[in-house]
């Protein structure tokens, strides 16, 4: 069996996976849930960037590991792949990009930072969370995701979002990425969309695509089953 790495999205910590871990778990795979920096249990680090997250966090993993990563924790899962593909047997590509962030995305992304250092997160977090979900979400989504998300600090949150603004270009290294690949995307998408996906998918020889229906960006939490049983067959 193997050994499953989940890498959380923005705003949370590991506890996101909480409903998908004993699904892969009963399937006999082991799963590892670190904590992104400066969330959860994790130290705050400042100025921290993907490829640094990547370097700190690759000796950890066991070589050959299904590394799958949602979002915020898909790009880190990308630069997992392109610094350290001896770590990667399998990779799981959800609700995220190749793409790196366009000249507006930088200035959005700043201004949502110098935000939440000013602001906090009471604001940030309900429209946040009314923009992650899908257009009909369970009332246990929205709880969750805006549980998780209070639970974390907005320096936190403020030192993520640049680190997400200053990820790197990856569409070069999708031809380039030699492992079976699994590109999960909600149907209903909206930070992350399906057309995203389909780039991925496409640019990477040994990919496929799952379109979750109903769901919106944060396809684990919204329909935690279907995605991991995604995931356990695509291990096989």
């Amino acid at each position: 069996m193997a050994t499953i790495v989940l890498l959380h999205p923005f705003p949370v910590d590991h506890r996101f996976w909480d409903d998908v871990t004993p699904v892969l778990e009963a399937a006999g795979h082991e799963v590892m849930a670190p904590d992104l920096p400066g969330f959860g249990a994790s130290p705050p680090w400042p100025g921290w960037t993907m490829d640094e997250a990547a370097d700190r966090l690759a000796p950890a993993l066991p070589s050959g590991a299904v590394v799958a990563g949602l979002s915020m924790g898909g790009y880190l899962a990308q630069a997992i792949v392109a610094r350290h593909p001896d770590r990667v047997g399998r990779l799981v590509l959800a609700d995220t990009r190749a793409e790196g962030e366009t000249p507006e995305g930088l200035e959005a992304r700043r201004e949502a930072a110098e935000g939440l250092r000013r602001d906090g997160t009471a604001e940030f977090i309900p429209a946040f969370v009314t923009r992650a979900l899908g257009p009909a979400p369970s009332e246990h989504a929205v709880r969750r995701l805006t549980e998780l998300a209070s639970a974390q600090s907005a320096e936190a949150m403020a030192e993520a979002t640049i680190a997400i603004s200053r990820r790197p270009d990856r569409t070069d290294l999708l031809p380039r990425i030699a492992v079976p690949t699994l590109v999960i995307v909600g149907e209903h998408d909206g930070v992350t969309p399906p057309p995203l996906a389909t780039v991925m998918a496409r640019g990477i020889p040994d990919a496929r695509l799952a379109v979750i229906g109903g769901s919106g960006h944060m396809t684990a939490l919204e329909e935690p089953r279907e995605w991991a049983e995604l995931v356990i067959e695509f291990i096989g």
